[in-house]
């Protein structure tokens, strides 16, 4: 997995972030084909935080899912945007979120959720995620509504992605 990882481009020039929960589900809910489409027709890219946190819960997939997973990446349709945060490093993950906007702890107290939404909003990208705890909710999309990101809990239709663009 971590070959096919590090063989993805690198980029920030990206419109939509992946959470991990999101391409997890579009995998195991056999929608991989919507998300392929949809990666083809947009700039998409995964944090290297996220990408962190697939090498590590892959293993634990089922076998086609995994497999799915795999087939995915390996059609290189992401980029890997560079975050100078691992996962794991609570500190490092509290300190870059702090350093970006002190307000964003309080709205998602888990700071591993909030390194996203700080690279969103850094990159100026919308966020795709299933996490209705922390990022997927009203305080959390209103703020990022300020800075002109949209959180997004499914693959945008074209009426929608032509509203987000404006």
């Amino acid at each position: 997995m971590q070959e096919l990882i590090d063989s993805l481009d690198r980029s920030s020039d990206v419109d939509y972030l992946l959470d991990t929960c999101f391409l997890l589900h579009m995998v195991e809910e056999e929608q991989t084909h919507h998300l392929i489409d949809f990666c083809k027709s947009n700039k998409v890219g995964i944090s290297s935080f996220n990408l962190a946190e697939v090498e590590k819960v892959h293993h634990r997939l089922d076998g086609t899912v995994n497999h799915h997973l795999r087939d995915f990446l390996r059609q290189k349709l992401v980029s890997c945007v560079p975050v100078e945060v691992k996962p794991g490093d609570w500190a490092m993950e509290r300190n870059y979120v702090r350093g970006f906007d002190e307000k964003m702890l309080k709205l998602i107290p888990d700071a591993s959720d909030a390194v996203l939404l700080v690279l969103a909003l850094k990159i100026k990208a919308n966020v795709l995620t299933r996490d209705k705890h922390h990022i997927f909710t009203t305080q959390a999309e209103n703020h990022l509504r300020y800075y002109g990101i949209e959180v997004l809990n499914g693959l945008p239709s074209l009426e929608e992605k032509d509203k987000i663009k404006k």
